[in-house]
């Protein structure tokens, strides 16, 4: 019994031993982070706090606090750091010295080292890519803004953990203008901020895409949707055309202004019976144009003196007509069919979509004899008939279909982009 009684005294004191060791010795630096951590390597130890934060983008604090669980807060950043055994920082750039002394615990895995008061452990992503304000179709990138005190973009607040430029253009569709903050925000509105910042000071990568500029506290990078409006003073919206530069499409008088707007162009352009806006900053002015319109996608730039409005594309303009002296009218009834609305279409994605032909002599009754069978037909631009059994688009102002039939000067034919629409009558 004695001799049992002594070894279990002995091993007793050799366990105290190796726990006494093991408490003076501390974690070994970084631990198993030696190694790299995703695309993040050990960077070194670095001194806090001598000129504001070294890594100054986001931080949190935690009791549970691991170089895992910073870096996974940090995982969209260049780097990140560790500070006095509970603290995480983020950031894209480091404004530190070097430092020595990173020898805290981590509160959440003693094994790891999480720096020390006023030290940080940082990490660096090898392979970070800058981010940069999103190239968004349809828009004009308008720059980083002030966003303190009243929103500057009060409406339609959405918070996503994979936001992204175009996730937050659709979810602000019909206001003209988004913009993306603190990395997961998106707000819309119709007005433009006023209160420029820096473009550094806009520096959180968006939650949805670690490429793409999310603003950052109180920043907001912001976009403009362009549009074509109905009407600019007489004239009416007609269409997108392709153009070529040694041959016009509007071969009248011709104006450049870097600072071009629609209401320039229109002005002008007042003794002619169109005119065309291109490339951001030409104006054209004509009488007739002589060819089918384009996608509307391909006249997407902004004009340059309003971020709001559309002035075509490189070779594709945006033109403007007088409305027809002529009276037309739209039919009540087109045999079985009667008269339903104007309504949008695109050549891109048309709104009927069965048969189709173009003549020089249309009539809207020769359009509902071609597409009988069908639920539906429309007359575009003068010349066009489109049938269909599913009508796609959506209801237009009556205004915007104001195209004389080329085989009847008194029936109304759509226009440009836009079907004067008939559709079976159904007895209620």
């Amino acid at each position: 019994m004695a001799s049992l009684t002594s070894l279990m005294a002995s091993s007793l004191v050799f366990l105290m031993a190796v726990k006494s060791a093991n408490a003076a010795s501390g974690p070994t630096s970084h631990g198993t982070r030696d190694v790299a951590l995703g695309p993040f390597t050990p960077f070194g130890c670095y001194v806090d706090g001598t000129n504001g934060r070294a890594l100054s983008l986001k931080s949190y604090a935690d009791d549970a606090m691991t170089v895992e669980s910073c870096f996974a807060f940090c995982s969209k950043y260049q780097f990140f750091g560790v500070e006095y055994g509970r603290e995480c920082f983020c950031g894209n750039t480091l404004d530190a010295p070097r430092g020595s002394g990173c020898t805290t615990p981590c509160a959440g895995n003693a094994n790891e080292t999480c720096g020390a008061a006023s030290r940080l452990d940082v990490y660096v992503n090898t392979g970070y890519v800058d981010p940069k304000p999103a190239v968004v179709l349809g828009t004009t990138y308008l720059g980083c803004f002030v966003d303190q005190g009243p929103r500057v973009l009060p409406s339609n607040l959405l918070g996503a953990d994979d936001l992204t430029a175009a996730k937050c253009k659709a979810h602000c569709a019909g206001y003209a203008v988004f913009g993306l903050e603190y990395g997961r925000e998106c707000w819309c509105g119709n007005s433009f901020p006023t209160t420029k910042a820096p473009a550094e000071d806009c520096s959180f990568p968006c939650s949805g895409n670690s490429a793409e500029i999310c603003g950052a506290s109180s920043r907001i990078n912001v976009w403009a949707v362009p549009a074509t409006p109905s009407y600019v003073g007489d004239f009416l919206y007609f269409g997108c055309f392709a153009d070529n530069g040694s041959q016009h499409t509007l071969t009248g008088e011709v104006y450049y202004n870097s600072a071009m707007t629609l209401d320039k162009c229109a002005a002008f352009c007042h003794n002619y019976p169109k005119f065309g806006v291109e490339y951001g900053s030409q104006c054209f002015c004509g009488s007739e144009v002589e060819q089918i319109p384009r996608p509307q996608a391909e006249c997407g730039m902004a004009c340059g003196g309003d971020a709001l409005q559309l002035c075509g594309d490189a070779n594709r303009l945006n033109i403007y007509s007088k409305p027809s002296n002529g009276e037309g009218e739209n039919l009540s009834n087109a045999n079985e069919f009667v008269y339903k609305a104007c309504w949008t279409d695109d050549g891109a994605a048309r709104s009927l979509t069965g048969l189709k032909y173009s003549s020089s002599e249309m009539t809207v009754g020769d359009c509902a004899i071609f597409c009988h069978g069908y639920h539906y037909f429309g007359v575009e631009f003068g010349s066009q008939c489109f049938c269909g059994d599913v009508l796609g688009g959506h209801e237009a102002a009556e205004e915007e279909c104001e195209y004389l039939c080329e085989g009847d000067n008194t029936q109304w034919c759509g226009s440009a982009n836009r079907l004067s629409v008939y559709e079976v009558y159904r007895p209620r």
